[in-house]
């Protein structure tokens, strides 16, 4: 019996963090034990290389704004563990964390489970009982992402780019068929743009599940996109309905984008349920709760902004909003990327367009050291052991017309949104 609420984190966190199988048999049984609590209310999975988080949060507040109790299940964690599992944005509080991992303990015995295998387990298990319906965020890919045991209204899927290759790869097209496993029988699929490479793997499953698809672009999309100040503003529109006057926190048209997916999403959720909604309902809850780490600004002066971005493609789109949004600023990166990103790539993006990029690494092994870089071709490139002491220096030595963009991990991002706390 664990004792109290950081015994239960501790005991989560102390579970082998890479799946010890490639099938979903050990979850399925676990949960089989604990009465399917996963088939008891409705629930909207989502998928995706990019966007997915932001896209979570953004139909999340639009559920919520209907009037629905909404779980949302999601990772990373920025500030505590229990931000993965949420009610209407509230956190699951410390008591019921421990009392339902104590449970499912009991339950599920010595079936072997990786961490991520049980916080699914656990955010399934709390949502019981409790929710109208939850938005679950998968974790890598979508077929045999551990969180692919539920039936869903409807399924998203925001983009299709490189990464974590190793694991759902090697190419794009590995990629976009492991993603097309979120699609079920005769269950709407929304997706975000897609390459003319992967187009048809993405339709050829959604025919084959006799789903009915509604991609950015062809069936639904933003117009009258403006970026001002930290704030986007669009219209959304389908072949049903526009909606004007939608703005939201951030400086990258894929948030717009993002929302757009989140918006399509829910107006199929209120058809499937025969429901109503206003358009104005959309306008004032889109963007009504933020999830940090997300194009976050956490200090004016001088300008601080973190992101958790971690791709090749989540960087290309950050820095070069960036660079259009923020044209008379020289840009400052610290970054820290994993042995299994595309990181020369990413350097390779950064050096010539800002003015110093910092690397450094975290306490972590899957953290790159600087043995895993090549800095020789760079002149602006440098890596630093001590990121904290770094960044001291670095904001000591800014000015007005220089801004600091702090990336590559949600890790760096955990750590230092504490710092600047």
């Amino acid at each position: 019996m664990l004792e109290n609420y950081q015994a239960a984190v501790n005991y989560i966190h102390a579970l082998p963090k890479f799946h010890r199988t490639n099938n979903l048999d050990n979850i399925k049984q676990a949960l089989h034990l604990l009465g399917d609590p996963q088939n008891d209310y409705q629930t909207i999975h989502i998928t995706g290389t990019n966007g997915k988080g932001s896209t979570t949060n953004f139909l999340a507040n639009l559920l919520e704004g209907s009037g629905k109790r909404v779980g949302m299940f999601t990772s990373p964690f920025i500030n505590r563990f229990n931000e993965r599992i949420q009610i209407n944005h509230q956190y699951i509080s410390d008591t019921d964390l421990l009392d339902d991992v104590n449970y499912i303990k009991d339950k599920i015995g010595d079936i072997p489970l990786a961490e991520f295998e049980f916080v699914t387990i656990l955010g399934y298990f709390y949502f019981r009982g409790r929710v109208d319906v939850a938005v679950i965020e998968a974790g890598i890919g979508a077929k045999h992402d551990k969180t692919n045991v539920i039936t869903p209204v409807l399924s998203i899927i925001t983009s299709i780019d490189l990464d974590h290759e190793k694991l759902i790869g090697p190419t794009i097209q590995d990629i976009a068929e492991e993603k097309s496993g979120i699609i079920k029988f005769e269950k709407p699929i929304v997706t975000g743009s897609l390459h003319d490479s992967v187009r048809p793997i993405v339709e050829s499953t959604a025919t084959t599940q006799n789903s009915p698809i509604f991609e950015f672009d062809h069936d639904f999309g933003i117009r009258n996109y403006k970026n001002n100040n930290f704030d986007v503003s669009f219209t959304y529109y389908d072949d049903k309905v526009a909606v004007e006057g939608i703005h939201c926190q951030g400086f990258e048209k894929t948030t717009a984008m993002n929302a757009a997916i989140a918006i399509k999403a829910f107006v199929l959720y209120e058809k499937i349920q025969q429901e109503t909604y206003s358009t104005e309902m959309i306008v004032e809850n889109l963007d009504k709760n933020h999830l940090p780490g997300r194009a976050q600004i956490v200090q004016q002066k001088p300008l601080v902004l973190m992101d958790g971005a971690h791709n090749i493609s989540a960087i290309y789109n950050l820095i070069n909003s960036l660079i259009k949004n923020y044209e008379n600023k020289d840009i400052i990166v610290l970054y820290a990327g994993m042995k299994d990103k595309d990181r020369h790539e990413i350097l390779e993006e950064l050096a010539p367009k800002v003015d110093h990029v910092y690397i450094t690494k975290l306490d972590m092994a899957r953290s790159a050291t600087a043995d895993d870089y090549n800095l020789s071709e760079y002149t602006n490139v440098f890596f630093v052991e001590n990121y904290r002491e770094e960044l001291q220096k670095i904001m000591a030595g800014m000015n007005q017309n220089q801004l600091l963009l702090i990336t590559g991990s949600f890790y760096l991002i955990s750590d230092l949104e504490n710092y600047f706390s």
